[in-house]
């Protein structure tokens, strides 16, 4: 997967929104995420996914994309589908 150059902050607007369309974009064709609803908005500094994986592997591997792009604080809101794992919400530090 490429991966353009990471950003140390989010500090204006139109970088925000340039860094959410491209974890975004990243989130949508990666292998794993099929069947995926992932959304991406930031927030005070950091990326807020959320909606519904398919599974908590394809959360993780989304959380794994964010982080490696974007170099900054990520708020986990995914859920997992009920018929597939159970769901949580969790933060992590990049």
């Amino acid at each position: 997967m490429l991966f353009l150059r990471k950003l140390s902050s989010l500090t204006t607007l139109p970088d925000s929104r340039a860094t959410c369309a491209a974890i975004r974009s990243l989130i949508a064709y990666a292998d794993g995420l099929e069947g995926s609803r992932i959304d991406v908005t930031a927030i005070e500094g950091a990326i807020v996914l959320s909606g519904v994986a398919s599974s908590n592997g394809a959360r993780e591997r989304a959380l794994w994309i964010a982080g490696e792009y974007a170099g900054v604080r990520i708020v986990n809101n995914i859920a997992v589908r009920a018929d597939q794992e159970p769901s949580g919400q969790s933060e992590i530090g990049v």
